[in-house]
């Protein structure tokens, strides 16, 4: 007869511990905020061309008035509240952090008619989420919950 036995109890205790810590990714979405802020940089950079096609030009008339009241200001930054609170954070952010889930975006008012477009308004996306970024979203939630096993004791495969 062969008998076998082993003894779980330290498994079973870092399994529950890791169970805990896998519950709230928050820690991962303190990264995903700034990988969000560069990307969204980069979208105003590129002028949209990041999210795959550039944002459609101003309006004549819009773009003589902006010329007078915001000289030089690149498109979608004519008073830069809206940039900023997207790319630097401010009272305008909306930055979210739950356990399961992370929010971003912006509270100006206007953000909205640019990102849907509305009757007058061409559509000029800011925020979208590309193949490269859905790529680096997953990453670095995988990079999160390896760290935890490994901080759990358990070793990197």
């Amino acid at each position: 007869m062969l008998r076998v036995a082993w003894d779980i109890t330290d498994a079973v205790e870092k399994l529950g511990g890791l169970r805990a810590k896998l519950d709230d990714l928050r820690p991962a979405w303190d990264s995903l905020l700034l990988y969000l802020r560069k990307a969204t940089e980069r979208t105003f950079a590129t002028e949209g061309g990041r999210l795959g096609a550039k944002w459609a030009p101003l309006t004549q008339p819009y773009a003589a008035r902006k010329a007078r009241v915001f000289p030089g200001r690149p498109i979608l930054q004519a008073s830069g509240a809206m940039f900023r609170s997207l790319v630097v954070g401010t009272e305008d952010s909306i930055v979210d952090s739950q356990p399961r889930e992370f929010t971003f975006g912006t509270k100006t008012r206007y953000a909205t008619f640019h990102q849907d477009r509305t009757p007058r308004m061409a559509q000029r996306k800011i925020l979208d989420v590309t193949p490269e970024d859905r790529r680096q979203i997953k990453q670095i939630v995988r990079a999160h919950l390896e760290n935890q096993g490994v901080l759990s004791g358990f070793e990197r495969a």
